[in-house]
């Protein structure tokens, strides 16, 4: 039996690899799927696959920095699919390496705007629909770099743990709405985002798989699973948790 059957999702970042795997995942399981995403072909290539392959799916333009693009987004997937269950929140800036003393001060606003502050928006206009439904649950990606520390990453780091605390914040506010708030801390995961720093796949696995002790990196689908059980009713007693999906990363 389908574990989402009759929900709706409404996912941040979709035309990327994690949030675009975690949309079609939602999808299988009988949710209907509200894509957003500033890059309009890559959402729109998720939404498409997602009803090629027999699901319901939305594409659409948002910016989740853009406050009146949240909440109209919101508002349009309530309109069109009648509610909302699910929240997944995955937009996140690429910044250049840089320590506190050489890093911009626009590179760290946008950082923290995109990582930070577009997800509470999405969480703040999110909340009133979830409560209407009864029920909700919110899944924000932080980072094991919310966990640990990594050279020449204070605006990411500094996010992503900042995630985590956010997303403990909304779980103890909101739990008497029947609204759950969890965060998933990936490790490093095998997408286009780990070539900003690595000129091929194969330097990256050559440096990282060492790293994680499960002796593999991360792919899209296993964000997808981990967020499966937090969007459904087997996660029911779980809010306020943060989920390390690290192979290991943060044991050594």
């Amino acid at each position: 039996m389908a574990q989402l059957t009759d929900k709706v999702a409404f996912v941040t970042a979709a035309g990327g690899a994690i949030a675009g795997a975690t949309a079609r995942r939602f999808a299988m399981e009988g949710a209907a799927v509200y894509c957003v995403d500033i890059d309009t072909d890559n959402v729109a290539q998720t939404a498409a696959t997602i009803t090629k392959d027999g699901g319901r799916a939305t594409a659409r333009h948002c910016d989740v920095t853009d406050e009146s693009e949240v909440q109209d987004a919101l508002a349009a997937c309530v309109a069109e699919f009648g509610r909302l269950d699910i929240v997944f929140n995955a937009a996140a800036a690429q910044e250049p390496n840089a320590t506190v003393e050489t890093m911009s001060l626009s590179t760290w606003n946008e950082v923290v705007e995109v990582n930070l502050t577009g997800m509470f928006l999405v969480c703040k206009y999110a909340i009133p629909h979830l409560r209407k439904t009864g029920s909700g649950s919110i899944i924000n990606i932080a980072s094991t770099f919310g966990h640990i520390a990594w050279p020449e990453r204070p605006a990411y780091m500094a996010t992503k743990g900042a995630v985590r605390q956010l997303s403990r914040s909304i779980a103890l506010d909101f739990s008497g709405d029947g609204i759950r708030a969890n965060s998933i801390s990936p490790g490093a995961i095998e997408t286009r985002r780990l070539l900003q720093r690595t000129p091929s796949m194969e330097q990256v696995r050559e440096r990282m798989v060492p790293l994680h002790p499960i002796g593999r990196l991360g792919q899209p689908e296993d964000i997808a699973n981990a967020a499966l059980y937090l969007a459904g009713d087997q996660s029911s007693f779980v809010t306020g948790s943060d989920m390390l999906v690290d192979g290991g990363f943060t044991a050594i």
